[in-house]
């Protein structure tokens, strides 16, 4: 059985029962927040949360969930998780009085970055991944740039097809969603790909079949390779996705 059947196998015991976090932070004034979050989304790199205020993108926060213990990258025997994470995006819905943000979020690891202590409010960006399959960052010397679109954090089973020119299938393997914004994913797969190449991204659950193209390519643990896939011709369908997940 290949590794990535065992993360396909581990993605379906997935319960829908809703998740709740506590997230802790600095505001624009540096000064210390605590929230208990609900958590719409999530995987093995990152979540989407559910908060009664506005995150800074580009900053690091703490959270404590019971995230399952095959998604973890240690403390598997803990009731809690604790994980450090970069807010890569932030969006505001509801009416007045009564708003919600929903922020994503890349976990990072178990402890802050270097220059955290020193500077709480320093602004960090994604600069590869770690021994562990977190994400690696780095300090950044301008403000950051949140995403254009959304992402959510929902891990799926799909299948990937390597095609040529004419589009013509050459090679085919399961793979897994780590996150997924209309114009792209992050999967895991073992399917032998370079950046550059052409795939077809099928997913039953969602019904959408989409040609993408691999932009990065890193590695991934159980012998994985984690592909940037950036969707042409089509988006994916994220109003698809299960409403306890999708940002409202």
């Amino acid at each position: 059985m290949s590794a990535v059947t065992n993360i396909v196998d581990e993605t379906a015991k997935l319960d829908a029962v809703g998740m709740v976090a506590v997230v802790s932070g600095r505001d624009r004034n540096g000064e210390n927040w605590q929230e208990i979050s609900e958590v719409t989304s999530f995987s093995a790199t990152g979540a989407t949360i559910r908060l009664p205020r506005e995150c800074i993108t580009g900053r690091v926060i703490s959270l404590d969930l019971p995230l399952p213990a095959f998604l973890r990258a240690y403390d598997h025997d803990k009731e809690f998780y604790q994980v450090w994470g970069l807010v890569q995006n932030c969006h505001v819905s509801g009416a007045e009085g009564d708003c919600a943000s929903y922020v994503g979020i890349a976990f990072i690891g178990r402890s802050a970055p270097v220059g955290y202590k020193s500077d709480p409010c320093r602004s960090y960006r994604i600069c590869g991944v770690n021994d562990d399959g977190l994400w690696k960052v780095e300090p950044m010397k301008a403000s950051y740039k949140s995403r254009k679109e959304m992402r959510f954090w929902q891990s799926f089973e799909l299948y990937l097809a390597q095609v040529d020119s004419e589009r013509r299938t050459i090679t085919g393997a399961k793979a897994v969603a780590e996150n997924i914004s209309k114009g792209g994913a992050a999967v895991v797969s073992d399917l032998e790909v370079n950046v550059g190449d052409r795939v077809k991204f099928i997913s039953e659950e969602f019904d959408f079949s989409g040609l993408a193209v691999v932009c990065e390519r890193q590695s991934a643990k159980k012998d994985l390779t984690r592909l940037h896939l950036k969707f042409v011709e089509t988006q994916f369908p994220v109003e698809k996705l299960s409403r306890s997940t999708a940002a409202r």
